[in-house]
C-alpha cells in the first residue's frame, strides 16, 4: 500500500484526536439539519449557538467522552471500569466537557450510564437490544484504536469491542468499531485513503464474515 511519510505518527495520533474534536464543534451547530440545508450554508468556521444553542468552538458529548477516555487510558492503561466510571462523571458532573454542561445526550448512552452507575460491571452496561444499537460508541472510539494499534488485530478487536460495550453493546455497533480501527490504524501508518478502505473491508471479513 502507498504510504506517505510527511508525517510522524505523533503527529498523526494528535491530528487523529485533535481533528475529532473540531470536527465535533464544527458540527454541533448544525446537528439534525438536512444535507441540503448544510449545503447551501457550508460550515466553513466555528459558529455559536444554533441547534443545541452553545458558544462556539464548543465540542458535544462525543468529543467529552473521547477525553474522558484519553484520561483513563494515560491513568489507567486499559481499565473499562475505569472509563466507565470517567463516563458516569462526564454524565453527572460535566468532566471534560467544554462548558461543564452536558447536552444532547442519547437515551443508550443514558440507560448503559445509569446502570453503572448502580453497578453494573462496565463491560455489562451498553444495551444488546437493536433498539439500543447506535453509533455513539463509534464516535468516541478513537483513542483506543490509536493506543493499540500496534497489537496484534484479535487482541486490538477485543480492546476495541469492550469498550463500544460500555454504552453500546449490540453486535453491531461493536463491529462498525473495530471496522472504523482497522481503517485508522491503516492511516496511522500513512497508507492512502482508498488502499485503506479495501485492506480494512478484506481484513474485518476474514475475522467476521460476509
Amino acid at each position: 500500500m502507498n504510504a506517505s511519510p510527511t508525517l510522524s505518527r505523533r503527529e498523526r495520533i494528535l491530528g487523529g484526536l485533535w481533528g475529532s474534536l473540531v470536527g465535533d464543534a464544527l458540527g454541533v451547530p448544525v446537528e439534525f439539519k438536512d444535507r441540503a440545508a448544510v449545503q447551501a450554508d457550508p460550515v466553513k468556521e466555528m459558529r455559536g449557538y444554533g441547534t443545541h444553542h452553545q458558544p462556539p468552538g464548543t465540542w458535544s458529548d462525543d468529543g467529552a467522552l473521547i477525553l474522558c477516555t484519553v484520561d483513563s487510558l494515560t491513568n489507567s492503561e486499559f481499565d473499562t471500569h475505569d472509563m466507565g466510571r470517567r463516563f458516569v462523571r462526564w454524565m453527572n458532573e460535566g468532566l471534560w466537557t467544554a462548558t461543564s454542561e452536558v447536552f444532547d445526550i442519547s437515551m443508550a448512552t443514558t440507560n448503559a450510564l445509569m446502570r453503572i452507575a448502580s453497578g453494573t460491571p462496565a463491560e455489562e452496561a451498553g444495551g444488546r437490544d437493536e433498539y439500543s444499537n447506535g453509533n455513539g460508541s463509534l464516535m468516541r472510539i478513537i483513542p483506543v484504536v490509536l493506543h493499540f494499534a500496534a497489537e496484534p488485530t484479535e487482541t486490538f478487536s477485543r480492546r476495541i469491542e469492550r469498550v463500544s460495550a460500555i454504552t453500546h453493546g449490540h453486535e453491531r455497533s461493536r463491529m462498525a468499531c473495530f471496522l472504523y480501527g482497522l481503517v485508522v490504524r491503516q492511516l496511522l501508518l500513512g497508507c492512502k485513503p482508498q488502499p485503506t478502505l479495501s485492506a480494512a473491508r478484506a481484513e474485518f471479513t476474514n475475522l467476521h464474515g460476509q
